[in-house]
């Protein structure tokens, strides 16, 4: 089983709060676990994590939850940002190259 990965702080604080979120959207809206699950097409304890906010949830499943629940996450600011991305990405080199370790002479 791979470990999971060392998140800060603020990180866990997040994805338990965002789990909070969904988890009490998902009552006020009178659905089940399972119910869940089976929109997102995922287990019942996958659902279970993502409320315990348990970092190795897929992305895609708790955005996907998130919605189903109805919680905005980055709203229309993403698309009108996606355009701006693409644009920077397009002049942006394809890879990077590592440097050789020369020492700079920089006596003027």
């Amino acid at each position: 089983m791979q470990k999971p990965p060392s998140l800060s702080k603020i990180t866990k604080v997040a994805l338990s709060t965002l789990g909070q979120m969904i988890k009490s959207a998902r009552l006020e809206r009178k659905q089940s676990q399972a119910d869940l699950a089976a929109r997102l097409n995922v287990s019942r304890y996958t659902i279970m994590a993502l409320e315990r906010g348990d970092p190795t949830v897929s992305i895609g499943v708790v955005f996907e939850a998130a919605y189903i629940v109805g919680i905005p996450l980055l709203g229309d600011e993403l698309y009108k940002t996606a355009a701006n991305v693409s644009h920077l990405v397009a002049v942006l080199p394809k890879r990077v190259r590592r440097h050789s370790k020369k020492e700079l002479n920089d006596d003027f």
